[in-house]
């Protein structure tokens, strides 16, 4: 490889972009330079250098920056002093960012959980700034979030479907009752049959969550991720449905549970309202809206239902449409875990 397109290289293994073959080309080049380059130093420019890289790795200086600056200062210049100093500092810069690069490999530091023949398990990583979609064997499909890394075998085994997610991923999966779906993300297991829903990590505190979007899906701890004296004899679980959600804590092991952001419609099929009312029960309404959401809405008293609502509901989302018809008649809401109450005095 020549200057350019060592550096070129470098820069792409830096941001994760390199390609399987160009990572073990990385590893061979410096294996080869490490032992060629500390060849031409005495005892006193060996000590120097290791002086220097211990150094580095105390203080935490911005090995980058350091590696283009004196790359660009250095390299250049002609002479076996200069070249053989360069070489030790592009050995140290590649050393510097091999280190880093692997404390970054988290997948390698948890306990894989997919199984699958030797050379057959997948791992799928999203290095670019845009999601990745990923079709499965069984035509379930992955979108895969930035900076997120899926594993899952080219075939999935005969009674059930495994894959284990590190990150943020939306799943669609197709529906097969004799061979359920999991998700293994942290300490978490969600289990489908046939669904769509998200897993998000939080980066601050590690939190997990899940949010469903169709279908049902059981969500509960897994117990092989925990220290034999730590797990618990019963895995803490929920069970979800349309537009709920868990947030998961691994320090206190709580879960909460309670409602997207956005619910979105859970049955596309269903022509939960039209446009325009005029005169219509807040009962028939609520009725509709649980219907076409799937989501839990109660009164907190029944007189609430025989108000009627009369105006415009064109495309408003679920808490645009709640707040106009709780707004006409005197009412308000509120989200009580996952289901929303409807508070107010009713009408005679």
């Amino acid at each position: 490889m020549n200057n350019q397109e060592i550096q070129s290289l470098l820069l792409k293994y830096h941001n994760g972009d390199c390609t399987q073959e160009e990572i073990a080309k990385i590893h061979l080049w410096y294996d080869k330079l490490n032992e060629e380059s500390l060849l031409t130093l005495d005892a006193n420019e060996r000590e120097q250098t290791e002086d220097r890289i211990l150094g580095n790795i105390r203080t935490e200086i911005n090995e980058e920056k350091l590696y283009q600056k004196i790359l660009v200062k250095k390299w250049w210049r002609s002479g076996t002093t200069y070249a053989s100093a360069a070489a030790v500092i592009i050995a140290i810069g590649c050393w510097v960012f091999l280190g880093k690069a692997s404390s970054r490999e988290v997948i390698s530091q948890e306990k894989i959980l997919v199984q699958a023949p030797a050379g057959q398990l997948i791992t799928r990583v999203n290095n670019s700034d845009s999601t990745q979609k990923i079709r499965l064997e069984d035509g379930s499909t992955v979108t895969l979030s930035p900076r997120s890394r899926i594993m899952y075998p080219c075939t999935f085994a005969k009674d059930q479907r495994d894959v284990q997610l590190v990150g943020n991923a939306f799943f669609e999966i197709t529906k097969n009752p004799d061979k359920p779906f999991f998700v293994y993300s942290g300490k978490l297991i969600t289990r489908v049959l046939g669904t769509s829903f998200r897993i998000k990590t939080n980066a601050k505190d590690q939190a997990l969550e899940v949010e469903v979007v169709t279908g049902k899906v059981s969500v509960f701890e897994n117990n092989d991720s925990f220290a034999e004296n730590t797990a618990s004899p019963h895995s803490n679980g929920v069970i979800l449905t349309p537009n709920q959600r868990v947030t998961y804590f691994p320090e206190s092991r709580h879960l909460m549970t309670g409602l997207v952001v956005e619910p979105v419609k859970a049955n596309v099929a269903t022509d939960d309202l039209r446009p325009v009312f005029n005169n219509i029960g807040m009962g028939k309404i609520v009725e509709a809206l649980h219907e076409s959401y799937g989501i839990e809405i109660v009164f907190a008293n029944d007189r609430i239902a025989e108000c009627t609502f009369t105006g415009d509901m064109t495309d408003l989302s679920l808490y645009e449409k709640l707040d106009l018809i709780c707004g006409s008649v005197g009412a308000d809401y509120e989200v009580k875990g996952t289901r929303i109450l409807i508070n107010g005095r009713g009408c005679d």
